[in-house]
């Protein structure tokens, strides 16, 4: 079944123990717990050990026309397994995956921790029910179909309005890469030389043909590793576009899922328009360097769910660049790119292999199946052709091997070359390490950062002999400098710059090694040296760092946001952040959304960003059998710019590398 045992909390396969036959279930049972077991109706066990929520159950008898608990037919607990897959933030159930002898995925782990309470079945289907009986079912059902609230597509069922999305989504998709655009190769094969001169240490340059195809289709996607240059890859396609069209100048916006990840893209846009002198000047002013919110973008209705922009009141823009798009939800990619007019570009800008969205969906890693580090991306013939006329003077560097049926793939470019991480970079080896499950890198990384090759990369992996005191500690020295930067009187900026220096993240929120916790200690010793003043009677304090939680579109300030507590020029306590642009914003604590302290952030919530000094502390064994994969960890490891230390047990950091999750979707099936 599509993951339903990733859940967080909801289905612990800790011990890996077999699946109960159903015929044995009360004996089996009855040896494992203290007490005679109590047998109940599955679906009082579901929803008494909170598998299922109450609301799963109305919506499940409402759309089956179930009235009555012993009416409950098929289509009820299919429905009730399609509300757990997205739970899951997968964006349908895949039916092919649906184990319909164990559709709930119940294990001997689960029996054996519930004071004897079991389940009178495991199944709610009969012994000859298949896939195929239930597609059967399904299409002969009234709630199943076009305009209904249920739809099925290629073996996946759906709640309408996220099939709607999805395909929403598909048919723009493809209608903006098959837009004919007018495009002078020659001109284009002068502007990619200018840009990008030969570079004999690489065989072929993934920014110049990312740059081309990007310049050549009306939709593009370009991802690439921590390291590979996706903003200057950006920045000089941008001053390519501004020079093909410089009679009528493109009106161009950069946006980002969060404030954190759009003010890192104005940072580095802004960084690369001064860095690369072979921009001319008047072509250097068109290109834009400041970025802001997709919300604040589209310009969100209060109190809806609904946009200023949308199909009926576009946007007025040419090209539309989304940077770190992994983090973008289906239902708002579906909405922004109904927002687009029709001869708008699109650009996705991001890493296909970090975390998916917190939402439903995962667009960017749809979009990008088929990738492999050192492979050519399957491109038609005549799209090599093309390519190695405008990049390399007609030279066939590209070949078209197999070609792919996804009818996007002449629409992605894949940069491939680390100029950030080299084989002298312990960073982006454990990167590598993890992202490809390859043990060999690992003890790589491991043998060198030891002997001191690897600065780096610290790796902690003795949870007996380095209890967490000693990551307690290091991180409140860290946080120590932006606290003396305040009692000093710096600036708002100067202080911001400090915080963003170092950060502690971690895999989970709960538990010694969890978010809650571990914010709780630092926040001790960093009183116990003086440093802040706690008031047990009072929320805030000076030197206090917060994360925004809560969008608030009114105070503009967004999910994600971090903000600083420090006196203004009269003494008052404010919440003081810095925007996508670089201003201060100053706010009361008493106004504020709903926000945490941040000293330590979860590895989602660090999405977007970048630190010089990352730290990192995965849960002990027995609590990461659930939520800790390879996504997570590969987000959290290239989340630093300079020095990355890894607090784990090993055996915690080889489970993940072996784990890579994938949400259930149909969007590629969709383009194919």
């Amino acid at each position: 079944m599509s993951d339903l045992n990733q859940q967080p909390g909801l289905f612990d396969d800790v011990d890996d123990a077999p699946i109960y036959e159903s015929s044995l279930l009360n004996e089996q049972a009855a040896d494992s717990v203290t007490q005679t077991p109590k047998v109940v109706p599955l679906l009082s066990y579901l929803t008494e050990q909170h598998r299922v929520r109450v609301v799963d159950v109305k919506l499940a008898e409402l759309l089956s026309g179930n009235n009555t608990e012993h009416d409950h037919d098929e289509l009820f607990y299919i429905i009730l397994m399609l509300c757990l897959s997205q739970q899951s933030q997968h964006s349908c159930l895949t039916l092919t995956e649906v184990d319909w002898t164990n559709p709930f995925n119940l294990r001997q782990s689960d029996f054996t921790k519930l004071e004897g309470t079991v389940p009178d079945t495991l199944t709610p289907f009969s012994d000859d029910f298949t896939t195929e009986a239930a597609i059967n079912y399904l299409h002969a059902h009234h709630s199943v179909g076009d305009h209904k609230p249920l739809q099925l597509f290629n073996q996946r069922l759906y709640f309408s309005r996220l099939a709607g999305y999805e395909q929403t989504l598909a048919q723009r998709l493809l209608a903006m890469s098959e837009r004919q655009l007018n495009i002078d190769d020659a001109v284009l094969t002068e502007l990619l030389t200018r840009y990008f001169p030969d570079n004999p240490t690489l065989d072929i340059d993934w920014q110049k043909v990312a740059c081309a195809i990007a310049a050549t289709k009306g939709f593009s996607v370009i991802t690439g590793g921590p390291g590979t240059g996706k903003t200057t890859t950006v920045t000089k396609l941008l001053a390519i576009l501004q020079s093909l069209y410089q009679a009528a100048p493109l009106s161009i916006k950069l946006v980002a899922p969060t404030g954190k990840a759009a003010a890192r893209l104005t940072e580095s846009i802004l960084g690369a328009k001064n860095k690369l002198t072979e921009i001319p000047a008047d072509i250097n002013a068109l290109i834009p360097q400041s970025a802001q919110t997709i919300h604040r973008l589209l310009g969100v209705k209060p109190f809806t769910n609904k946009f200023r922009h949308d199909k009926s009141n576009p946007l007025h823009v040419d090209v539309l660049i989304i940077d770190e798009a992994s983090m973008v939800n289906l239902s708002l990619m579906a909405k922004l790119i109904e927002a687009l007019p029709a001869h708008a570009r699109l650009i996705l800008l991001g890493d296909k292999d970090q975390l998916a969205s917190v939402d439903t969906g995962s667009v960017m890693s749809d979009l990008c199946q088929g990738l492999v580090l050192g492979q050519t991306p399957q491109y038609s013939k005549a799209r090599c052709e093309q390519l190695n006329k405008v990049c390399f003077n007609g030279a066939a560097k590209l070949k078209a091997q197999t070609q792919s049926e996804f009818k996007l793939a002449d629409c992605i470019a894949f940069l491939q070359h680390s100029y950030r991480f080299d084989a002298k970079s312990g960073i982006g080896q454990l990167a590598l390490a993890v992202n490809t499950n390859d043990r060999g890198i690992l003890n790589y990384v491991e043998q060198h950062s030891t002997q001191g090759h690897f600065s780096d990369v610290i790796l902690d992996y003795d949870f007996v002999s380095t209890p967490i005191e000693k990551l307690i500690n290091s991180a409140a020295s860290h946080y120590g400098d932006y606290l003396t930067l305040i009692a000093q009187g710096a600036s708002v900026a100067k202080v911001h710059e400090a915080f963003a220096r170092y950060q502690l993240l971690a895999a989970v929120r709960e538990g010694d090694y969890g978010v809650n916790s571990l914010n709780q200690r630092i926040e001790r010793v960093l009183q116990q040296q003086g440093l802040i003043s706690v008031n047990p009677n009072q929320r805030h304090y000076t030197g206090m760092p917060i994360m925004i939680s809560q969008n608030d579109y009114q105070l503009k300030l967004f999910n994600g946001d971090i903000g600083i507590l420090m006196p203004d020029d009269s003494g008052q306590l404010k919440a003081l952040f810095i925007d996508e642009q670089g201003n201060e914003r100053a706010f009361s604590p008493a106004r504020l959304p709903a926000h945490d302290k941040v000293y330590v952030m979860t590895i989602h919530k660090s999405q977007g960003s970048e630190f010089s000094y990352t730290a990192m502390v995965l849960p002990p064994l027995k609590q990461a059998s659930v939520g800790i994969n390879r996504q997570l960890v590969y987000t959290g490891i290239t989340r630093a710019k300079q020095t990355f230390e890894l607090v784990a047990d090993k055996k915690v950091l080889q489970l993940a590398m072996g784990k890579s999750v994938s949400r259930a979707s149909g969007l590629y099936e969709r383009l194919v």
